[in-house]
């Protein structure tokens, strides 16, 4: 059953290569046929700096937050009990919880999933273009939407920093903790939505940016733990057919689905069934998931649950051992990420009203999007039922990992054996890039 939260969009709107607008742009500048170009010998960052490459800047920001977003969503999978590693060729072995550094640049090969250099580049872009942006003497076509489109991104990173690093720095300054980060993304998350007299759309990603901009912030302030302010922003999410993407194409690897690429393409990965430590379900993997006729979240019981679609290939792994189960949510390379949508902001609300102890309108909300899925209904709720629905809901999105630090979820953290017999490392939240701690003045020491 196709949902809306399908990866593959209607046509209308899209442009498929993020990288090559920008680079498109970046020839042409104001020019009307790429035939009027002259390369100059010597390009500085001044000469990129100007109103005419205004949009390019901006766009250059959205281009490096997407690669970097696509490798990090099959990563940190692996710290989500999402997959198995089914291959011998993963640098970092992001399911065994060994997890060391997380430098690099994103899309640059099959074997290392790095993506902290690129989430620091596209934070450094964002924020470049809207000093540089705010500071022209002149105003610029549509500027007010591109301060708020930068800020939007930039106030994104630091959320994905806040959320998900032990610690982490930017610009070479001193080391921040999480709800630094995350202070430094809600002050961002509010410049853009003070730069929105209204709405508008930012082409390929989203038909709302205002939208966008309210539920990242609700996200960033869930994780501050701000329940009132997060279910505030979340009740600005009111269409029901709201969805922002990471845009993904077949193009060159830095626009491919990482998803589908190692887990489905290169059989780097294997969904997982329930983790068991010494005989008990610590953590219920994502095979067979199924809601029972009385609505309760089950496994092999029941309705399969369309959210989390996976299947058995019959195959085994690239380590020739291991059986392959895929996922089917991305069904190709070019398959669109969701970045945040309605459904996140009603689980929100959610769980903001079972706080309050309004647990009725909680359930209603829960429902409603059962129905969505065809799914049937549950017929109570409380913070157990709510992380699961979070967990089926934005399966292999990036989501469920800051769930599982937020809640207090289970991590090995050093002890027992993975399926192969590997023992379990102690990563939770993820070390700062190594780049960082060599070069950073203030991180060295």
């Amino acid at each position: 059953m196709k949902t809306i939260r399908d990866g593959k969009r209607p046509a209308r709107g899209r442009f498929t290569k993020i990288a090559a607008l920008v680079l498109a742009a970046t020839a042409a500048g104001a020019c009307d046929s790429l035939l009027e170009v002259e390369l100059p010998g010597n390009l500085t960052e001044d000469g990129l700096l100007i109103p005419d490459m205004a949009n390019t800047m901006v766009v250059s920001a959205i281009a490096d937050f997407e690669c970097s977003y696509s490798d990090f969503s099959v990563s940190i999978g692996g710290l989500e009990d999402a997959y198995w590693e089914s291959t011998g060729w993963f640098t970092r072995a992001w399911s065994e919880y060994r997890i060391t550094s997380t430098s690099g640049n994103c899309g640059q090969s099959n074997t290392n999933a790095a993506f902290a250099t690129s989430f620091q580049k596209a934070r450094f872009q964002a924020e470049q273009a809207y000093n540089t942006i705010s500071g022209f003497e002149e105003a610029v076509p549509d500027q007010d939407n591109l301060l708020a489109t930068a800020a939007l991104y930039a106030g994104l990173v630091y959320t994905v920093f806040g959320e998900h690093w032990c610690e982490n720095t930017v610009d070479v300054g001193p080391l921040m903790t999480p709800s630094q980060l995350l202070a430094g993304g809600e002050e961002w998350l509010g410049t853009a939505i003070g730069h929105m007299s209204g709405d508008f759309d930012i082409t390929a990603v989203t038909s709302s940016a205002r939208q966008l901009a309210h539920l990242a912030r609700a996200r960033n302030r869930l994780s501050q733990g701000n329940m009132s302010g997060a279910a505030s922003d979340a009740a600005q999410v009111t269409d029901p057919n709201f969805i922002a993407w990471v845009t993904r194409d077949n193009s060159v690897r830095k626009r491919w689905n990482q998803v589908y690429h190692m887990l489905n393409e290169n059989k780097y990965g294997t969904i997982t069934p329930a983790v068991m430590v010494d005989g008990v379900a610590v953590a219920p993997g994502f095979r067979n998931l199924t809601i029972a006729a009385d609505g309760s979240q089950t496994v092999d019981d029941g309705m399969p649950d369309p959210r989390v679609p996976v299947v058995n290939t019959g195959q085994v792994g690239q380590d020739g051992v291991t059986p392959h189960w895929v996922q089917t949510k991305y069904r190709d390379q070019g398959y669109d990420i969701p970045l945040g949508d309605w459904a996140e902001a009603q689980l929100i609300l959610a769980e903001a009203e079972v706080m309050s102890g309004d647990a009725a309108s909680a359930l209603s909300r829960i429902n409603a999007l059962r129905d969505r899925h065809g799914l049937p209904h549950a017929s109570s709720v409380d913070m157990d039922v709510i992380v699961e629905e979070r967990r089926r809901e934005m399966f292999l999105e990036g989501r469920h990992h800051a769930d599982k630090l937020r809640y207090g979820l289970w991590f090995p953290r050093g002890q027992n054996f993975n399926h192969k017999g590997v023992a379990y490392g102690p990563t939770t939240c993820l070390p700062i890039d190594e780049t960082e701690l060599e070069l950073n003045p203030n991180t060295s020491g």
